[in-house]
């Protein structure tokens, strides 16, 4: 198996369109193009959906796994199945990223050690070292994985802390690294702290990294504050090996992520809006007609009473198999009667269309539109925030 990444286009102002490519054996290779997101699961599969609903959505290459989901037993039960975590989780047509925490619901939990790191499970905390998590990825044999980190969940840590976060991740990474069979990511820290981070970016570039993770989770509070913060590690990267960041899920941090040279996304922010009865409508492609004076709406509240007749698709135009077969009301009527179908096809939705904007995204930046529509799209859309209601919690998931 080897990884490989090119960057296909470039610009001054770090704007870059790339190709990961993953040759697993003579019969299968995966493509991913980058600006990407990889597909996030919880406790193995894609929320609301089966293997067949995921694979029935397009554009999807690439999903994300984490231990933290199956390691409330040790050793999980789950390594004791034979042919890895592709075969355990039918994901063998899908690059595998592994990584120890989960990244869209990163929680606070006890503290970490130099000789471990905590995590959550719903069994209560659990510790892992560096040697028994190699120890799974030989095991498990995704694709990538990303090396063990020191995550601080803390506010406001103090400058020990976070030089002892970097160096904890720093030497559990050249453990991961001496591992040889699967491709590694270097994971990036230094919290809030500007010379901790370029101290973690420039000793994880002088490993022999296939890429890099950021963490944009407990930074500051507006899109624009948490990139000019990871801005500082991507400002000391090289250009030729991907970055993925967690942490940036609004079209907003999508677009301004994008900007600064980010390659691949999760989508976590794409569960988080189902799970509120939300459907997505955003678009980088904005009609000329629009009114930039009053700002749209980016999702629509499907909890909202004034769907309940609206016999239109969740978004008219869209191809997927929800707008292709259901309306607004009846997706309305499914949240009100807590029937598991209203997220199935809300997922469904969500998915398709987040995976379609970095389509566009990706044919903006082809045909050197991408800061023209960039511009327009915040213009139109503003900076918006999840919006809290009483009814944003669905409580069958």
């Amino acid at each position: 198996m080897s990884l490989s990444f090119n960057l296909l286009k470039t610009s001054e102002k770090s704007l870059r369109l790339g190709r990961l490519t993953l040759i697993k054996n003579q019969e299968q290779n995966i493509l991913l193009d980058t600006p990407n997101c990889l597909a996030y699961t919880s406790r193995g599969c894609v929320p609301h959906l089966t293997p067949d609903n995921l694979q029935a959505i397009p554009l999807i290459d690439a999903v994300s796994v984490t231990l933290e989901h199956f390691i409330d037993i040790q050793p999980p039960p789950s390594t004791q199945f034979p042919g890895g975590i592709h075969k355990f989780l039918n994901f063998e047509g899908y690059l595998v990223f592994f990584d120890v925490r989960d990244s869209g619901k990163l929680k606070s939990v006890s503290y970490n050690t130099d000789k471990y790191v905590s995590i959550y499970t719903c069994h209560g905390v659990r510790q892992i070292t560096s040697d028994s998590y190699i120890k799974y990825m030989n095991i498990y044999k995704p694709d990538i994985f990303a090396s063990l980190a020191d995550k601080i969940t803390d506010e406001t840590p103090s400058l020990k802390r976070i030089k002892k976060s970097v160096d904890r991740t720093l030497k559990w990474l050249d453990n991961a690294l001496s591992n040889e069979g699967i491709q590694v990511f270097g994971v990036l820290t230094g919290h809030n702290n500007q010379e901790e981070r370029i101290r973690s970016a420039q000793e994880t570039a002088k490993r022999n990294v296939a890429g890099f993770v950021l963490n944009g989770n407990f930074l500051e509070n507006t899109s624009r504050e948490r990139i000019n913060m990871l801005k500082s590690s991507l400002d000391h990267l090289p250009s030729t090996k991907p970055r993925l960041a967690y942490g940036l899920g609004t079209p907003e941090d999508i677009i301004l992520g994008v900007s600064e040279g980010i390659d691949l996304f999760d989508t976590a922010y794409s569960v988080k809006m189902t799970d509120a009865g939300h459907a997505f409508i955003f678009s980088l492609d904005l009609k000329n007609d629009l009114d930039s004076s009053k700002q749209q709406q980016q999702t629509i509240n499907l909890w909202d009473t004034n769907f309940r007749n609206d016999v239109q698709p969740l978004l008219i135009g869209c191809q997927c198999y929800s707008c292709q077969n259901h309306t607004r009301a009846y997706i309305h009527h499914l949240l009100n009667a807590h029937e598991m179908l209203a997220t199935v096809l809300l997922m469904s939705h969500n998915l398709y269309h987040y995976t379609n904007f970095f389509k566009t995204i990706r044919e903006s930046i082809n045909q050197n539109t991408f800061f023209q529509k960039a511009e327009q799209f915040f213009k139109v859309y503003g900076e918006q925030k999840m919006e809290e209601t009483k009814n944003s919690t669905i409580i069958y998931n």
